[in-house]
Parts: structure tokens; sequence; C-alpha cells
């Protein structure tokens, strides 16, 4: 179990919980906190492929945090078992089956949870994967994600402009809790339409899908964001595509329309508004500015330069999760 102390929704309260209800179900979970970033990658993909014990190694990882600590959790599975780029061989480590994620969301946004789940209380969903018939649970094969320059996973997604712009803001609001921090970082930058918007050229799959000054541009798996912004409503977890909307900067007058549409995922048929899909994805800073980026609600260090570009491609199936049996949509 990978604890994110640093996560943004009481992340070592929700672990104690987690931790009583695994003992009493009989299991003895062994303890990560991590201290800094990237931290948990090396862990896990450690204890996943030379398990200390000499067993077969955890038959589960839990990933308690946010988003982006689901990301490194997932990171490190892949690079455990194999199913990661130059990881060596894919499939099982030394004839040892790969270990299974379940999400713990204590962290701002939960999307990832959300995306797996719904709004199932954890400790309902962790008791379906516990018990004897998984009961309400099932495990799926998940598509990752692959920032290239970066060699690093994308779980959730990733976007370039106004969300970013949104997790910067909420950064600078702790004393707001949960998913309200994003909501209201958002609400207040759109008060200022003047200073959004951003230069880009997006390629899906090496063709070109836009080009010009968009509000934002997001790319995954996740249908939410945020835990609230619904921007990828078409979107599935494991059909190995990523889906892809990008929209362009509306007038002032159409943000408020605009905004309660992305909320409800009902924006597809608005007119500043284009959908994709693709295997690759590649964000070009076309301007004479930086392009703000950020990936799983972490943003990418440092701004991308005028003429740079970042690359995202998809890894199918590389990821045994637990979710909710029906699943939620996507």
């Amino acid at each position: 179990m990978v604890v994110n102390p640093a996560a943004g929704g009481s992340p070592l309260a929700v672990a104690g919980k987690v931790a009583e209800q695994l003992v009493c179900e009989g299991f003895a979970p062994r303890l990560l906190t991590t201290a800094h970033r990237g931290e948990a990658v090396g862990a896990v993909s450690e204890a996943v492929a030379n398990d200390p014990e000499g067993g077969r190694g955890p038959a589960l990882v839990l990933a308690v945090g946010g988003d982006g600590t689901v990301r490194e959790v997932v990171e490190g599975i892949a690079r455990g078992t194999g199913n990661w780029p130059g990881a060596g061989r894919a499939g099982q480590p030394h004839g040892r089956q790969a270990p299974a994620l379940f999400v713990v969301p204590g962290g701002t946004g939960n999307s990832f949870y959300r995306a797996l789940f719904a709004d199932v209380p954890v400790k309902d969903a962790l008791g379906m994967v516990l018990g004897p018939e998984h009961s309400g649970a099932r495990l799926r094969r998940l598509d990752l994600g692959r920032l290239v320059e970066l060699d690093q996973a994308v779980v959730l997604g990733a976007s370039a402009g106004f969300l970013a712009s949104v997790l910067d803001a909420a950064q600078r609001t702790p004393e707001v809790l949960g998913r309200r921090r994003y909501e209201q970082a958002a609400l207040e930058l759109i008060g200022h339409p003047d200073d959004l918007g951003t230069d880009v050229r997006v390629l899906v799959d090496d063709e070109l899908l836009v080009t010009g000054r968009l509000l934002l541009v997001a790319l995954g798996g996740a249908r939410h964001r945020g835990g609230s912004f619904e921007l990828l409503p078409g979107s599935v977890l494991d059909d190995g595509l990523f889906d892809v909307c990008a929209i362009g900067m509306p007038s002032p007058a159409r943000f408020g329309e605009l905004f309660e549409a992305v909320a409800g995922g009902c924006h597809l048929g608005e007119p500043e508004v284009i959908y994709a899909r693709g295997r690759k994805v590649v964000i070009v800073a076309a301007g004479d500015e930086a392009v703000p980026v950020e990936y799983d609600g972490d943003l990418m260090a440092g701004a991308l330069p005028p003429g740079r570009s970042v690359t995202f491609e998809v890894i199918g199936g590389a990821l045994a999760a637990w979710a909710g049996d029906p699943p939620p949509a996507g």
C-alpha cells in the first residue's frame, strides 16, 4: 500500500482505515509512505519484480493519494512486470502473476477512482474486491499512456492550456478542499478571459487536428478531469485509443455557457469544440509564448517553450486494475 502524505485529501487517515479493513479480512499489508515525487515508481517496480519475502510477489497494490500518486504506482507496476517500452520482456516477470491495482481516493480530484468505481464509497469498493466472489467488482485490462520525452506514464490524461493553469491556481488555495478547489480556481480564471488561450498545433496519429489559439487541448482515457469536468465524454479505458478534445477560444459571452456544457459532458456539439481519437498525440507550442502542460494532475516542470513539442502514446492493455461491475461509463 503506497501512501502519498502530501496529497490533498487526508491520505494518512484514509490509509489507516483501509489498512484496518485489510487486516480484518486476513491480509498483512506492507506500507510505503513516499517522501518525494517519483519515489513510488522505483519502490513499486522493485516490490513487483523482486518480492523481498521470496513469494509470488504482491497480489494487490493499493495507491492512496491523488491521480499523480496513481500514476507513479501504475508506472512502477508496468516497469516491474515488463509491460513498459524498454523494460525487457513484456508479460509476467519470472513466471509471476502481475499484481492488480486498487485505487484509494486520497487526493483532491480523484478522477481516476471515479472512472473505476463512480461514487461508490471506497470501503464498499474494497469490500467487493476482497470478497470471495468479488461481487460488484471485476478485473479490467486498462490502457496506459506514455509521455515520450520524459519516459513517464500517463494514467488519467494530459492537457495543455486552461487545465494546467487551473492546477497552478489551485495550488495557491490549499485551504479549499476536494474538487471545490479546482472548481473555484477555474471560475476565477474564467473571470479574466483576456489572460487565457495559448497557440498550439495538435497532431493525432501524425495528422493535423487543429492549429491556432485554443482555450485548451486535453487527451486521455478517463472521462473526468479535476473530478468535475467531463472533458472526454466518449472515452473508454480499454479501447487502445486516446480521446482528444480541443476547445477554441470562446467569446467572453460564451465562457459561462461553454463551462457549464463541459462540466456536464455536453460540449461535443459546440462550435468551439473539436474531438478525435488516436494512438499518438503531439502538442506543439506554435506561438511566441511557452505553453503550460500537465499530466495526471501534475504540472510538467517548466512550460513548453515556443517551437518545442510533447508526445503521448498509448500502451494498450498494460495494467490490471479493479473496477466496478458493471463498470461506470468508460
